[in-house]
């Protein structure tokens, strides 16, 4: 039995967690929405933290061509996640812990924007040797690490793409050389 990859997005929360001067631009929604669409149509689940922003965005792109999705959530509570979320985990972590748990359930993963949640999903990844492609575009952690090692031990390299395709073309060739 063949299994699907399953591809993770990580980045900038929606604007409700952001005070007005800081809140992403629409532009990194549509990235996302982008970055969504092209790991359905190649095939893989899409695995976000469930919540609005790029998860939402995400997710909808995912199910606008008939892909699969999936949302780690924190809390206990079910019924929490962005509506285009099909599958929902409930993490039962509050505060944090929920991103290992999302970090650990992908093949590679895709980052856009962010903060500090976003920082810790990249480092988790790092040191779990996950393939990580960051567009490089955005305000956030994924544009500060884009193309650098996280530290001196030089586990991963994240790769740096300008577009949405450019970035799932780069994750698929790093999983499935």
């Amino acid at each position: 039995m063949n299994k699907k990859l399953q591809i993770g997005i990580i980045g900038s929360a929606g604007t409700e967690e952001y005070p007005k001067a800081g809140q992403p631009k629409q532009e990194i929604f549509n990235i996302a929405y982008q970055l969504g669409k092209s790991i359905a149509k190649n095939g893989a689940i899409l695995i976000t933290g469930g919540k609005g922003g790029i998860m939402e965005y995400a997710a909808k792109g995912a199910k606008d061509v008939g892909g699969i999705t999936v949302g780690v959530v924190k809390g206990e509570k079910r019924f929490t996640s962005n509506q285009y979320t099909d599958i929902e985990v409930v993490s039962g972590m509050v505060g944090s812990g929920g991103e290992s748990i999302m970090v650990l359930m992908c093949d590679g993963i895709v980052g856009v924007g962010g903060g500090s949640g976003t920082l810790q999903e990249l480092t988790i990844a790092y040191y779990n040797k996950i393939p990580t492609v960051l567009i490089n575009t955005q305000k956030g952690w994924s544009k500060t690490l884009a193309g650098k090692y996280l530290d001196t031990r030089k586990k991963i390299k994240f790769q740096s793409a300008k577009t949405p395709e450019k970035a799932v073309k780069i994750l698929f060739n790093l999983i499935r050389p």
